[in-house]
């Protein structure tokens, strides 16, 4: 049994991470802040003996410190992040918490010896791509704060990977969704929005003609790739594409949210935002290749999922 520890664990996708670590027998240490992170994402596990929760902020190195002395973890999974749609509106708080925060975690991890560090980037250093599917050496061509963070962030694990022997694994992930995700992500939101608005009977918004498309990965799959990751001693120092290698168009979702809820939305169309990328299908034949992984959870069982969770007053 090995001690992880993971930021941003309560959040989108480090709570799937530590559902999945402890299903495996290890002890999980949940360090968040819970501005994105959510407790009842991690309450079930809360009296099992098997998590510890820190709460506590990233952007303090003082903070980091004491949970990683504290707890002494052999691996770690950094997830926090401000997302998006936060980073715009507090561009200062994205900087301390993206670049200054991840910088304090891979300090801590380089002093402590950990094993192996996992952490989440974003297909937002792509910009809007240049060729469909991306491939992971496709250019940076940033166009947010966000991204500019996430590519900072790559620079850093990159540098401290040679000079300090921090052994990394980054992913870049596409369009992260599930039942658990709070609404700072600027690409999914359409999804949460729509799937309340719809049941609420409420007119939703579409840009443009809604061919516009995502590549929609559930975040239970995105779990699992920062998990085989971890564990697997041959791969380290790389960057992975985590997707579907699909492309569901807005009206795809729209006819699957329809589908699930059994309404026909109320639909307003607007002129396209010319900011939004056009397009976002990525390439996995490297994650695949490598880690051996393969998203399992469709656009489909993904949106009854959210669902079922919203009609049991889980949401």
């Amino acid at each position: 049994m090995s001690t992880i520890l993971i930021t941003g664990g309560a959040g989108n996708i480090g709570s799937f991470i530590a559902d999945q670590c402890i299903d495996l027998g290890h002890k999980v240490v949940v360090a968040d802040n819970f501005y994105n992170g959510k407790f009842r994402n991690i309450e079930h596990h809360i009296n099992s003996g098997n998590l510890e929760l820190e709460t506590i902020d990233i952007g303090s190195i003082e903070m980091v410190r004491y949970a990683f002395e504290k707890h002494r973890p052999e691996y770690v999974s950094h997830q926090a992040s401000l997302m998006i749609m936060d980073s715009n509106k507090f561009p200062h708080k994205s900087l301390e918490t993206n670049i200054q925060g991840t910088f304090n975690i891979i300090q801590a991890c380089y002093e402590l010896g950990v094993k192996k560090l996992t952490y989440g980037s974003s297909a937002s250093v792509y910009g809007d791509p240049r060729v469909i599917p991306v491939t992971e050496d496709h250019p940076f061509d940033n166009r947010t704060l966000y991204g500019a963070t996430k590519i900072a962030k790559e620079a850093l694990m990159q540098s401290w990977a040679y000079s300090h022997n921090v052994p990394y694994v980054g992913f870049r992930y596409f369009n992260i969704y599930s039942e658990r995700q709070g609404l700072g992500a600027f690409y999914t939101q359409v999804f949460q929005k729509w799937i309340h608005a719809i049941y609420k009977d409420e007119e939703i918004t579409m840009y443009g003609d809604g061919e516009q498309t995502l590549d929609l990965v559930h975040s239970s799959d995105a779990a699992r790739a920062n998990v085989l990751a971890m564990f697997n001693d041959n791969v380290k120092n790389e960057h992975f594409n985590v997707g579907t290698g699909k492309e569901t168009s807005l009206k795809e979702v729209l006819s699957i949210i329809e589908k699930n809820l059994g309404k026909k939305a109320r639909v307003k169309h607007v002129e396209s935002d010319p900011h939004l990328v056009k397009r976002r299908c990525a390439s996995i034949s490297k994650i695949r290749t490598m880690l051996g992984f393969e998203p399992s959870v469709t656009v489909e069982e993904g949106t009854k999922k959210y669902v079922d969770h919203l009609l049991e007053g889980k949401i």
